[in-house]
């Protein structure tokens, strides 16, 4: 088809699919809507890398995915690019099918877990904060003309990965919108970001509660937004907390995130606020309650602040499959993040957003590699740049345009440098990921020890090294020279 050929790069055959799916089999089927089933999978993606992958088939007789239909969806999901979105991998439109394959998010959707004992308040709040930021980036217009409304946000389009990281997904419904209007009640009838900001609203409300949107109480249906208006009212809101959660809670934290899950709730679209304003206000019910409750026992890592950095592009780069890397420098905090490959694009978009936690704002920077992906094991380092974090403006959008001296291309990014005030604790705010894949019930670490190479012949290995992978994540060892 014509107008997919700029997306010709995402796309996956269907015997891949079938293969992936054992024909679609019941087995591989996760989840379903009204027009799809979802379907797990291993497709062979990205020159040779196997990935796990969720994917969504449309139902063909309800007459879904016209061509401007698909064209949006893989441009929106293709051009955003955030940790908390879940990320479009490929698309199939072969012999008539419609298939979407997006990352695979191994907890599935947020709504299932309002009760379970995994769920304390203080990853509530992360997956609160974590949905707001990536909420906040369709919002903005960064790196783009034209801004996004999800209009469909609940806590089931919510996924949760296996570190508790929340993915907004289902972007079926969601439309553009020229970034230079202002997209409010007037200008676009009932979907505007007010419309998202009143729907986030309620999933925070879901998530203090407990309890579904609409649920059944002593025979009947009630709401939950009514329950909610009705225990404010009358300074009663303490009543309906779930009780998993409800003495783990401190009166602060609880203060500062009903005053900011109420205002999503006003009647007047205009008193409620933006979601770079949800996203503070979250962080500071989440700074309060970790400075209340203290921490327990032992050495704790401390951290400086949360340096906040958009990937918009980059200008005059020319070669080969690239990717950048971001990390700190002196970093013991593994704030290591990388990009997604850009196969074979001239000046590629990546327009990603990322949040490294900053042990020292005084001695560390920020380096950035641009790197080419020229096989599975081969990677090249194209060039660096460095970044001093005490040269971003404290809270304040900080615009870079820099240009590397070897490879001469132009890197543009934005950065803003949040120092953290309320706590200093960073395993009780964010928790080091534990490797849940392959490893024994509640995670592990797996130690690979490189002694030597034996027999390696100097005219086929002049400057050897060793590359691991494993499950996408890729280490390498030191060039012997």
């Amino acid at each position: 088809m014509a107008h997919m050929k700029e997306f010709e790069h995402l796309k996956i055959q269907l015997e891949a699919i079938y293969l992936a799916t054992n024909n679609f089999s019941n087995e591989n089927l996760i989840g379903q809507g009204g027009f799809w089933k979802l379907y797990k999978g291993i497709i062979d993606h990205s020159m040779g890398q196997e990935t796990m992958v969720a994917l969504r088939r449309l139902d063909r007789s309800f007459g879904q995915g016209n061509p401007d239909f698909w064209k949006e969806i893989i441009m929106m999901l293709s051009a955003y690019k955030h940790e908390n979105i879940i990320s479009l991998l490929g698309y199939c439109d072969d012999s008539g099918e419609k298939i979407l394959a997006y990352e695979y998010a191994s907890r599935k959707s947020l709504d299932r877990y309002f009760n379970n004992d995994e769920l304390t308040w203080v990853r509530r709040l992360k997956i609160c904060i974590g949905a707001a930021r990536g909420l906040a980036y369709l919002h903005s217009s960064v790196g783009t003309q034209q801004r996004v409304l999800h209009r469909y946000i609940k806590s089931s389009n919510i996924l949760l990965d296996e570190n508790w990281n929340a993915k907004i997904a289902d972007f079926g419904l969601s439309k553009f919108y020229p970034a230079n209007k202002q997209f409010n009640e007037e200008s676009s009838g009932s979907s505007t970001k007010e419309s998202d900001v009143y729907s986030f609203g309620v999933v925070l409300f879901e998530l203090l509660c407990g309890r579904l949107f609409i649920s059944n109480n002593d025979g009947g249906r009630q709401t939950l937004i009514g329950l909610v208006r009705d225990c404010h009212k009358e300074n009663k809101v303490n009543e309906i907390i779930c009780g998993k959660i409800k003495d783990q809670i401190t009166a602060s934290s609880l203060k500062e995130f009903i005053a900011i899950a109420y205002r999503c709730l006003e009647n007047d679209h205009l008193e409620r606020p933006l979601m770079t304003e949800i996203v503070k206000a979250l962080e500071g019910s989440l700074k309060c309650q970790c400075s209340d409750a203290g921490g327990s026992g032992g050495e704790k890592t401390k951290i400086a602040g949360i340096l906040n950095v958009k990937l918009i592009r980059v200008v005059d780069l020319k070669k080969g499959n690239p990717y950048l890397i971001l990390h700190l420098t002196d970093d013991n905090l593994n704030s290591k993040r990388k990009t997604s490959v850009h196969h074979g694009k001239v000046d590629p978009e990546w327009n990603e957003e990322f949040n490294l936690n900053v042990p020292d704002s005084h001695d560390q920077s920020l380096e950035i590699y641009i790197q080419n992906a020229t096989s599975v094991e081969m990677h090249d380092v194209m060039g660096c740049v460095t970044f001093g974090i005490r040269s971003v403006t404290l809270n304040d959008t900080h615009n870079v345009y820099h240009k590397n001296r070897v490879t001469g291309a132009k890197i543009m990014l934005e950065m803003v440098y949040n120092p953290v005030t309320c706590y200093t604790a960073f395993e009780d705010v964010c928790p080091v990921p534990k490797a849940s894949i392959g490893t024994p019930q509640g995670g592990g670490l797996l130690v690979v020890i490189v002694h030597y190479g034996h027999n390696l012949r100097e005219k086929h290995h002049h400057n050897p090294y060793v590359s691991l992978l494993f499950r996408g994540e890729s280490r390498r060892t030191m060039v012997c020279t």
